[in-house]
């Protein structure tokens, strides 16, 4: 598939200050649901705030402040079924972060509707792996969205384990001037656990 420059929207280098500017100026959306350009690897926290949207799914909760309860109603951040991440035989999970990464480039084409990431890092065995994403949320199909992650090892052998989830626990948590505000929208009926060998 043919990328115009014209067209894209493109990042060098992690910087994690920038994420949640970049995630937002990357999501792809249909018109009924819209995905932030997050990368997968990574829950809510300072920088990053994974997030799906769908059109009109809004919720109001009270939070007791001073005394009484405030009501807030928020565009509801919906659950985050992008999650996915890695480890080489028994090494940690892959988180991206500067000082290991050899290459870190992130492209949005506008034209055809794809949010693309390529990466290289270097583990602390030296070992070089190299990781390509593509996302897409389909304009033909308002109901479907996929994301395509390929792991390479390009001076290694080993196991390498993947894990995945789709995260029920989701809050509203990108605006930090409302992160004293009760932002649980979702309530958990039961939640899953990891298999015992991740």
């Amino acid at each position: 598939m043919e990328r115009s420059p014209l067209w894209t929207l493109s990042y060098k280098g992690l910087k994690p200050e920038e994420e949640g500017l970049r995630e937002a100026l990357c999501t792809l959306g249909n018109g009924y649901f819209a995905v932030r350009g997050a990368a997968p690897e990574f829950h809510a926290d300072d920088n990053h705030c994974p997030g799906m949207y769908m059109a009109g799914l809004f919720n109001k909760v009270g939070t007791k402040m001073g005394g009484r309860i405030i009501y807030n109603e928020d565009f509801v951040n919906c659950p985050n079924w992008l999650y996915l991440t890695f480890k080489i035989d028994d090494g940690d999970w892959f988180k991206p972060a500067p000082g290991q990464l050899m290459e870190y480039e992130q492209v949005l084409d506008m034209r055809n509707g794809m949010l693309h990431r390529k990466l290289r890092f270097k583990d602390k065995k030296d070992r070089k792996t190299r990781v390509n994403t593509r996302c897409i949320v389909s304009m033909d199909d308002p109901h479907t969205a996929a994301m395509e992650y390929c792991i390479t090892p390009e001076n290694y052998s080993g196991k390498i384990t993947v894990r995945t989830e789709l995260d029920g626990t989701v809050i509203n948590w990108g605006v930090k001037r409302y992160r004293q505000l009760n932002s649980k929208h979702w309530k958990p009926v039961s939640q899953g656990t990891f298999s015992g060998n991740v």
